[in-house]
């Protein structure tokens, strides 16, 4: 046998192993179950603090999914669009200086009370209206956008928070317009004396103003909350709060405590929301 036959079926022999082995089944790894399924929408749950305004139905991207709430009032948690999403509120009827032929009283060109919010998939937002409708529009330069009415408060809502164990969590916000700063305090009523003993407090909260949106851990139970005007919790115990009432919390619930209303009316109330 010549050197170049041995050559050639030297040749051949190898692209004959190239050939089997390239056509063999390849090795997968084995197909493991995915145990949680995909998040693909982020939540918010919508709340009414507009003061003077009829009930409102909240819109995402011209979609109602929140409708007739009161002042006060809150929805459960709703599915949204992740990324940029149009939040709109409407009501049936209202006047800034006339009804309103579209009778939607939130919504007018070169209004920021219709808000394109950036929703971040997974994430939990309590999106509130507040404001009168009354509201002056700003002075310029804020003015030249913002015409004035009610407008969006939305707050991230971190719902996995770890709690004392049989305790609720709290937080508080101040959405009383007309309303200077105040600070807040959750007590109850000592056995021996009467006097309300602090279990927490909320200082200097101005409004609007959501910079500490974190719960406090509370037991649970019914507490007295007593809103004082100011930076600080009055020592002096015949200071009156500018408004007092009494929630109750559960155990591991989540919960918004807010101020409402109008001191200038005498309708100043608060709202609470629960979040789980």
């Amino acid at each position: 046998m010549t050197f170049n036959r041995i050559k050639f079926f030297a040749t051949a022999s190898l692209f004959a192993v190239v050939f089997v082995t390239g056509c063999q089944k390849p090795d997968y790894p084995a197909a493991v179950p995915a145990t949680t399924g995909a998040v693909a929408s982020a939540r918010a749950l919508f709340v009414n603090a507009s003061p003077n305004s009829p009930a409102l139905t909240f819109l995402v991207e011209n979609q109602a999914v929140a409708q007739n709430l009161g002042l006060g009032q809150s929805s459960p948690y709703v599915a949204i669009p992740t990324g940029n999403v149009q939040f709109r509120a409407r009501a049936g009827s209202g006047s800034i200086g006339g009804i309103l032929g579209s009778r939607d009283i939130l919504f007018r060109a070169g209004a920021t009370n219709q808000t394109n919010f950036g929703s971040v998939s997974g994430t939990n937002y309590t999106v509130f209206v507040t404001d009168t409708i009354q509201r002056p529009a700003p002075t310029t330069p804020a003015g030249a956008t913002n015409p004035g009415g009610p407008q969006f408060l939305i707050v991230t809502d971190v719902l996995s928070q770890t709690l004392a164990a049989n305790a609720s969590g709290v937080r508080f916000f101040h959405l009383a317009s007309d309303g200077s700063a105040v600070s807040v305090r959750l007590s109850v009523p000592t056995s021996a004396t009467g006097v309300p003993a602090t279990v927490t407090s909320f200082l200097n909260r101005a409004y609007r103003n959501t910079a500490t949106a974190t719960f406090t851990s509370v037991p649970a139970g019914t507490y007295r909350v007593d809103v004082f005007a100011g930076a600080i919790i009055p020592t002096v115990a015949t200071t009156a709060p500018v408004l007092s009432t009494t929630v109750t919390v559960e155990a591991t619930k989540l919960y918004t405590v807010f101020a409402q209303g109008l001191l200038r009316t005498r309708t100043l109330g608060v709202g609470r929301v629960q979040h789980n």
